[in-house]
């Protein structure tokens, strides 16, 4: 399947719609191929995301391309939060994951897992498990590559 491109002015109408929204955009990805193509935009907001959210993007963007020939080809549009399994793009996606359990590589290369404590602009403060039954209270430096939240069954 190949990839296809978003157009800039398409990217430019879902910036604004999900500006309009409070909402940031997370990714765009096209699937599909010209005949049934899908658009899947995945966004977030420091206090998650609503289906009011979701619903004021699509009507956002529906009505900037409303006669746009690119857009019209599109057999769907999809809106909907990251999931779970998706790595946090911004560091502020962390701060609704505290006392959850996070993954982070550090730009150094170094990963620290741990339960999030606290995090804001300048550090991220990590309980750390040493064995079963000692821990210990790590404070980073916001210098974070990637970050992912842990999922344990």
């Amino acid at each position: 399947m190949a990839l296809t491109v978003v157009p800039a002015h398409i990217e430019e109408a879902i910036e604004q719609s999900c500006k309009a929204a409070g909402v940031s955009v997370i990714s765009v990805l096209v699937r599909g191929q010209h005949r049934q193509l899908k658009l899947e935009i995945s966004v977030d907001a420091v206090d998650g995301i609503t289906h009011e959210h979701c619903a004021h993007v699509s009507r956002g963007i529906d009505e900037r391309l409303e006669n746009d020939e690119w857009f019209d080809r599109l057999q769907a549009v999809e809106i909907s939060s990251p999931g779970a399994d998706v790595p946090v793009r911004f560091l502020w996606q962390l701060n609704k994951h505290v006392g959850r359990v996070v993954s982070l590589t550090l730009n150094n290369n170094e990963v620290c897992e741990g339960e999030l404590l606290e995090i804001d602009d300048e550090k991220i403060v990590l309980r750390q498990l040493k064995k079963k039954t000692e821990s210990s209270i790590v404070t980073l430096c916001a210098d974070v590559k990637e970050a992912h939240v842990v999922i344990k069954f």
